[in-house]
């Protein structure tokens, strides 16, 4: 710290604080939704008879989209990595695989996922630069099989794979390189994982005949969810490094004797639901959700499951993410499928020409968001405050060098925003 701002000290703190005090008393914690850019992510590969299909399945904290890619006349997917810097990337399968779809990366650009082996069936993979490790089930018979569906920073898979030939039972396991697998037993015959983040493993178990619950897991220990609040079920699909998790679960229509189904997050016991987009019925197709708390999924029409909307559900909200996107095309956004921690969407849907495409939605930054929620508030200036005097820190919105007086009073005049 120079001496300039290390003499400005305890009176300077007491005024920034003062400051802060008067201005959050006048706006509260306001907190504005974010608008995006959108780059449409398109296979660049050509048919022949008609146009090729792309869907985007996860992201890392990096930007980099994995996902799965087929011309409309081709029976089987093949997968995809994709990045700012190098574009599209296709994952050739090895030998004796038909097809490939990888479900998640994480930041270190690991991919996990399922593939399609000639004459033997499904199997989750790990590919880690070019070399593919194949994960077998409980039992490696014919028609046994198993799959991959997330992979976290530290490398492991949690998945699931059959105890016998049939669809169920089925189990959920966790696996790294250097343990194995490890089967969660503890759940019954028949559950999946679903996600992971860190040493947190979510997914659903169900008793024969039963009903499907959400758990946690994290270190040994489980925690059962049940229904959701006047519901039948309840399913985990996505957690963040706080333990929060984000799934769906089905409730009764009123004066129906069918079922709707519901988007939840579940945070230490207490499930809050997630209402859909004004106009549809269901809000159950939960993508994902980020360390801010950010949910994305699809709203869908009960008279026409066709119909569509991607959302993103913040603080109580349910926003349309079609109102949120500034594109120079047409566009139709019918899901969000994967969200990270600064705040990029992997969304699906259609561009102008009709084609079934994915879009990754950019979140337009607004100076002094320096916590990447889309508002302006207290942890920003919090943030603000515990780089105070360093250099070469994204606090320093002047871009004078250094940390200070008038970078606070630029995140002070954007309060709110």
């Amino acid at each position: 710290m120079n001496s300039q701002h290390a003499s400005i000290g305890t009176c300077a703190l007491s005024t920034m604080l003062s400051l802060v005090v008067s201005v959050f008393t006048v706006t509260g914690q306001a907190k504005a939704q974010c608008q995006y850019d959108v780059t449409v992510l398109q296979f660049p590969i050509d048919c022949g008879i008609g146009t090729v299909i792309t869907t985007g399945l996860s992201l890392n904290d990096n930007g980099a989209v994995v996902g799965r890619y087929k011309c409309p006349i081709s029976k089987y997917s093949q997968g995809f990595l994709w990045t700012a810097e190098g574009g599209f990337v296709g994952l050739e399968p090895p030998p004796g695989v038909i097809q490939v779809i990888p479900t998640d990366i994480n930041d270190q650009g690991v991919i996990c996922g399922t593939m399609i082996v000639a004459d033997v069936g499904f199997r989750g993979f790990v590919y880690d630069d070019g070399v593919w490790t194949v994960l077998p089930p409980v039992v490696d018979i014919p028609g046994a099989w198993s799959s991959a569906a997330a992979i976290s920073n530290e490398g492991i898979v949690v998945g699931r794979r059959s105890l016998r030939v049939d669809t169920a039972p089925q189990n959920a396991y966790i696996w790294s390189p250097e343990q194995g697998f490890t089967d969660l037993t503890i759940l019954g015959d028949n559950s999946a994982a679903t996600a992971i983040n860190g040493t947190r493993v979510v997914g659903w178990r169900a008793d024969a005949g039963q009903e499907k619950e959400g758990f946690l897991w994290r270190d040994g220990k489980v925690t059962l969810f049940g229904a959701i609040p006047d519901g039948l079920c309840s399913q985990a699909n996505a957690v963040n490094e706080s333990a929060i998790v984000a799934g769906s679960g089905r409730i009764p229509s009123k004066g129906a004797s069918t079922t709707v189904s519901r988007g939840f997050v579940w945070e230490n016991g207490q499930f809050t639901i997630i209402e859909p987009i004004e106009g549809y019925h269901h809000s159950g197709s939960v993508g994902d959700i980020n360390s801010h708390m950010e949910v994305v999924g699809a709203s869908i029409k009960e008279d026409n499951p066709n119909d569509r909307k991607g959302y993103l559900w913040r603080e109580a909200i349910t926003y349309d993410l079609n109102d949120l996107v500034i594109s120079k095309e047409d566009l139709l956004i019918e899901g969000g499928a994967a969200n990270n921690d600064a705040g990029l969407i992997v969304a699906l849907g259609n561009n102008a020409q009709g084609g079934s495409v994915s879009f990754l939605l950019i979140p337009i930054t607004r100076t002094g968001d320096l916590d990447g929620d889309c508002a302006i508030g207290i942890s920003d200036l919090l943030l603000l405050l515990e780089q105070w005097g360093m250099t070469n820190s994204a606090a320093d919105l002047n871009a004078d060098g250094i940390v200070g007086i008038l970078d606070l009073l630029i995140l002070l005049a954007n309060w709110g925003s």
